[in-house]
């Protein structure tokens, strides 16, 4: 700080002061960081409304905002662009503009006079490279709303969040690096597929991914619903903001309201500072709901609220918040069914599914096993410095066989166990394979058994089912392909891994 004095700020400034200082010291994420600091200073400096750009190569983009409706905001980002931001930049300096309206620098500004700007109060955020950034504050109402005095702790407070600010700028910047490195790097946004209805389901995801629209996304456990929100949210016009995520299958009901809708100090016993929450935080950006159909009942209608005006109140507040949010939602559950039993509003659901998404299960997508299975061994080996051990065809055959209801989770899951336990460059045999995956897995004795029927494996009931229909179809391989819904050379293979090709007939 500087001056003559002890300290050139009154008790009320050096409150706001420290309260900025202990919020940048919290472990918070990028949104939440610049929302924290941005609805502190707003609050201290009694500003109408205000938001935080970056500044990049003289190129500005909003990344965090504060009392602006979704018209507004746009409306202002355009004044902003043209011409404060850029006299800050260049000057290295904040900006007081006492009436912007009727000002000779900005007056005549036709994006000022649709928005009747007057109090106007911009400073830069700085580091070793210039201005990264800027705060910019306005009050429509009043001329010479804020003083020099309020610009000089504009530029402390700017001076006090700038290295915070700064790293998160900067690791939000490499985790999208590290995101658009791995793309590159994989076929299809990271999604490995030669199945045709999953090529179909990636080029709707591409389509819409340039639009705003809601996306809901249908599948089983494992099947890569996240793999396609992140391929949505990379290619659209978001991708410079937050994606956050929310499995809300992963929280207690009782927490899930105020991490997504965040909380004000005092809204509960243990909250003693205020939190934005999820939706708050992927403003500008997009929120990525995970197991949707687990969401508590009572918050849906608030959920349904922010989808429909962009309004959200945190725990313990009576203030209005807006965001400009793009939601994607994903679940295994069948929502049509769980609005027809009660257990998900039909409102809620049909604001969520413009653009619904369904992932083939894996077993229904078997041309892409192997391609999954070799990319996996390729994967962890190269994690743990080992030489890529090769299926043999036995093995393939055997993991063709299975159902994976796990999906390509349970497939990476097997594929890192073989890695571990088999030798570098080996040919991994069938034998290797799990328990679950050959079917040879036992039953505990105490599982009741079911009158009538004898226990056995699942390879020995395939082996007596496969038998049972060649019997019926007299030994012709191609009628009972058909009846088993497999093909000829399926079944071909099948009879010689359970040792029926010797006994059934070769009739075609």
């Amino acid at each position: 700080m500087s001056g003559d004095a002890l300290s050139p700020w009154n008790s009320e400034e050096l409150k706001l002061l420290y309260e900025i200082a202990q919020q940048l010291l919290e472990d918070r994420d990028y949104g939440e960081v610049l929302a924290t600091v941005l609805n502190a200073t707003i609050d201290g400096l009694h500003a109408e409304r205000g938001f935080v750009v970056l500044n990049e190569k003289g190129t500005f983009r909003t990344v965090v905002a504060s009392n602006f409706r979704s018209k507004a905001l746009s409306e202002a980002e355009a004044v902003f662009s043209k011409s404060i931001a850029a006299d800050v930049v260049r000057n290295g300096r904040a900006l007081l503009i006492a009436d912007a309206l009727n000002s000779d620098a900005f007056g005549n500004n036709e994006s000022v006079q649709k928005l009747s700007l007057r109090s106007v109060l911009c400073a830069p955020l700085v580091n070793c490279d210039g201005v990264f950034a800027l705060i910019y504050l306005e009050n429509r109402k009043f001329t010479n709303f804020f003083t020099e005095r309020t610009r000089e702790l504009l530029d402390e407070i700017c001076s006090l969040a700038a290295p915070r600010i700064r790293t998160a700028v900067a690791m939000r910047e490499a985790e999208r690096r590290a995101d658009d490195i791995q793309t590159l790097i994989t076929n299809n946004e990271g999604i490995l597929t030669a199945d045709t209805k999953m090529a179909d389901v990636l080029e709707t995801a591409r389509r819409v991914a340039g639009t705003d629209i809601p996306v809901l996304i249908q599948g089983e456990t494992g099947t890569g619903k996240e793999l396609f929100a992140r391929a949505i949210y990379r290619n659209s016009s978001r991708a410079q903001g937050a994606m956050i995520v929310l499995n809300c299958a992963a929280l207690p009901a009782t927490l899930i309201e105020s991490e997504l809708f965040g909380y004000v100090r005092g809204a509960f016993t243990g909250a003693n500072r205020d939190r934005i929450g999820m939706i708050g935080a992927a403003n500008r950006g997009t929120l990525f709901l995970d197991e949707i159909g687990e969401l508590p009942l009572e918050l849906q209608s608030r959920l349904l609220r922010v989808l429909q005006s962009g309004e959200f109140t945190r725990v313990g507040s009576s203030h209005s918040e807006t965001v400009d949010v793009r939601f994607i939602a994903a679940t295994n559950r069948d929502l049509e069914q769980e609005v027809e039993e009660g257990r998900f509003r039909n409102d809620l659901y049909f604001r969520l599914c413009p653009i619904v998404l369904k992932i083939p299960p894996l077993r229904e997508r078997i041309q892409d096993l192997r391609m999954l299975a070799e990319h996996f061994l390729d994967t962890y080996s190269r994690r743990y410095g080992r030489e890529v051990p090769r299926l043999s065809d036995a093995a393939f055959e055997v993991l063709s066989s299975y159902n994976f209801p796990g999906n390509v989770r349970e497939l990476e899951g097997e594929m890192a166990r073989l890695v571990a336990m088999c030798p570098a460059g080996s040919t991994i045999s069938a034998e290797v394979l799990s328990d679950r995956i050959r079917g040879t897995q036992q039953k505990p004795d105490s599982t009741p058994a079911v009158p009538g029927i004898r226990p056995m494996a699942l390879a020995e009931m395939e082996k007596q089912l496969i038998a049972s229909v060649l019997n019926s179809t007299g030994g012709n391989r191609t009628n009972a392909a058909a009846i088993l819904g497999i093909t000829r050379e399926g079944l071909r293979t099948k009879m010689q891994r359970l040792g029926l090709s010797e006994t059934a007939s070769s009739a075609q």
